[in-house]
């Protein structure tokens, strides 16, 4: 009876004593779960070199809805691309915007939009123009009047033209991950509102005569009115379009607070969500925007025909000649972008005292 009494004793207390064995197996000790704690995630695959997007099972800037606001930044190249023959897209001018922008992100998707103005400074160069006036008279010798053909020679012509636009963006676009960084594009339209304006021409005017009576061109004779290279320089207003809508395409790479930080795992996250992106963009008119108003490309008074300072000329846009023609914006350059906004709180799943 005493030997049955020790057997069930004996075995109670292997019973007893197999979950704590268990459990110690289970938890490793201190010393063990820092070294476990060092490792960069739960795969041995080669981490280093990788962003914190590929990092585990931790809330990722790039995984989930995000909210961001802020703000951007571009400066570019500028010029009005046209078919109108005496008009050049060069040498063009440069334009400068600022942006308030709202974006949303789910998982690698973009949805940009906000508000924004622009400044732009164009200079189209215009085709050298002759104008001829035959069967004019020169009435320098009272006794003898002379017939001749005038000769109006315009060259080196500018057309000057400043825009102050609000603008409305709206840009769809993605990221695209690799091991040196990562990567974005956006493509869609933004609607401009042109609300300031003005306009400046400058060019040279030459006079020169042929007669019928002579042999040769007569030129520099003041007292016959023909004159070389007389600056001319005239003002005039906006440019009269109004509303444009234009495409956008955007590629860059963007750099955020937490991209190049190392064992992120092991501190709890900075719930600040900062972001920077710098990118090359291009913006082309979808629209017709040539304003084609009944300006005039050349006036010259008969009754002043000698006189330089009577001239009248409107930007080559706005002259009655554009009408037939179409005028679209152009716009190359690069934007930084600034975002902002708060992380959601992470929680971890399956890990130790040291959030391995």
């Amino acid at each position: 009876m005493s030997q049955l009494r020790s057997i069930i004793l004996l075995t109670l207390c292997l019973l007893c004593l197999s979950p704590a064995n268990a459990q110690r197996r289970y938890s490793a000790n201190e010393r063990h779960e820092k070294e476990l704690a060092s490792q960069r995630g739960f795969s041995t695959k080669d981490v280093e070199n990788q962003t914190d997007v590929l990092f585990g099972l931790h809330a990722s800037q790039y995984s989930g809805s995000h909210h961001l606001i802020g703000f951007s930044l571009e400066g570019s190249w500028s010029s009005f691309a046209s078919n109108m023959p005496s008009a050049k897209i060069t040498p063009g001018g440069g334009a400068a915007g600022f942006h308030l922008l709202y974006e949303f992100q789910y998982s690698g998707f973009i949805l940009q939009t906000g508000l924004g103005v622009a400044y732009q400074r164009v200079f189209t160069g215009v085709a050298d123009t002759a104008i001829y006036h035959e069967h004019m008279t020169d009435t320098w010798s009272s006794i003898n009047p002379v017939d001749f053909t005038l000769k109006h020679a315009f060259t080196g012509r500018r057309d000057m033209s400043q825009q102050a636009y609000g603008q409305i963006p709206l840009y769809l676009g993605s990221y695209f991950f690799g091991s040196q960084g990562i990567g974005y594009f956006l493509a869609g339209v933004h609607a401009n509102y042109a609300f300031w304006g003005n306009t400046r021409q400058n060019m040279l005017g030459t006079t020169t005569g042929q007669y019928e009576r002579y042999v040769g061109i007569f030129e520099e004779m003041d007292n016959h009115g023909f004159r070389k290279d007389v600056p001319i320089e005239r003002f005039g207003d906006q440019l009269k379009f109004k509303f444009d809508l234009m495409a956008h395409a955007e590629i860059g790479y963007e750099y955020n607070t937490r991209q190049s930080a190392k064992d992120y795992r092991l501190r709890p996250a900075d719930r600040l969500d900062g972001r920077i992106r710098v990118g090359a963009f291009i913006d082309f008119g979808m629209l017709n925007i040539c304003p084609g108003t009944k300006g005039a490309f050349y006036h010259l008074p008969t009754e002043t025909i000698y006189d330089f300072s009577t001239y009248r000329m409107d930007h080559i846009f706005s002259t009655e000649d554009a009408k037939r023609f179409w005028t679209r914006n152009l716009f190359v350059g690069v934007r930084v972008t600034f975002l902002f906004g708060f992380q959601p709180e992470e929680h971890c799943i399956l890990c130790d005292p040291w959030r391995h």
